[in-house]
């Protein structure tokens, strides 16, 4: 059980950290506009739209660590 928590911990931190990275470009796009101010606000919204799908990836995942994690604790 320890393996598999520590695989999907690790999978959890690779997904949280894409995502939040993700939401990091989003707002430099929103604050510095490079491109110009509606082309940066555009390509912001859909940054943050697409941060929040391995943003749901993280949150499965530590659903299913927690669960995976009371299980063996009930049976110890």
């Amino acid at each position: 059980m320890e393996e598999t928590l520590a695989v999907m911990g690790k999978t959890y931190r690779k997904f949280l950290a894409l995502g939040l990275g993700f939401m990091v470009v989003a707002f430099a796009m929103m604050i510095l506009q490079p491109l110009g101010r509606e082309p940066s606000l555009i390509l912001a919204v859909i940054l943050f739209i697409v941060a929040f799908i391995p943003l749901e990836f993280a949150r499965r995942i530590a659903r299913k660590m927690a669960m995976v994690a009371f299980r063996v604790n009930r049976k110890a």
